[in-house]
């Protein structure tokens, strides 16, 4: 039976994030809720969701110690996925509350601009661009569909990172709103609360995590 561990690090989400994997696993798999760097490490596949403030939240990850976790996973090879907060912390900067990140990605995480006239958190659907080559994500998903977002800032990935981008969000201006490289997955918006196509999202990296 696969294993999923949703990594609890304080940062709210995970029992959406859970019932919308179980929903999609059925009784094929453990989708578990853990703090513990053994069951993270047993786990066949890691998610790494999140909201909220970002210096809270990375400050969370490292006084559990849970960031050399997130970093070992990932450098492990095993399948991954960030969700929202879970994205931008990966990168190495982050604007909010000046908060050095992950440095699993290189690049910033800027405020959206106020000049752009649009409110300011963005709450709600928008479209996501596919970009770049097709990825295992968004098998059977049509190009521009609309998924839920929440937040306040936007990655930008440093030009070393830009292949990786397999998604992209006009708010005010084009973010990367999807990213993957090899074993990991990152998404800006909650599939969770994306309905059916979000659910699909996960369900192709549960598929995914099959494969490997």
């Amino acid at each position: 039976m696969m294993r999923i561990a949703i990594i609890d690090y304080g940062a709210g989400n995970v029992r959406s994030v859970q019932r919308a994997f179980q929903h999609v696993t059925g009784p094929a798999a453990t989708v578990e809720i853990t703090s513990d760097r053994h069951k993270i490490s047993e786990a066949h596949a890691v998610v790494f969701p999140g909201q909220g403030a970002a210096g809270q939240c990375m400050g969370n990850l490292k006084s559990s110690g849970l960031d050399e976790v997130v970093r070992e996973e990932i450098s492990s090879g095993k399948p991954f996925m960030g969700v929202c907060v879970g994205m931008q912390l990966l990168f190495a900067y982050l604007e909010e509350h000046d908060t050095i990140g992950l440095g699993i990605l290189p690049g910033e995480v800027h405020r959206f601009p106020a000049t752009s006239g649009l409110k300011i958190p963005q709450i709600g659907w928008n479209r996501v661009k596919q970009v770049g080559e097709p990825s295992p994500l968004w098998e059977d998903i049509p190009d521009g569909s609309y998924f839920y977002f929440v937040h306040s800032y936007y990655s930008d990935p440093a030009p070393t990172a830009k292949d990786k981008i397999i998604g992209l969000t006009d708010y005010g201006l084009d973010f990367a709103s999807a990213m993957a490289h090899g074993n990991w997955f990152a998404t800006q918006f909650h599939p969770e609360k994306s309905g059916t196509l979000g659910l699909k999202v996960y369900d192709n990296f549960v598929r995914f995590a099959n494969r490997c």
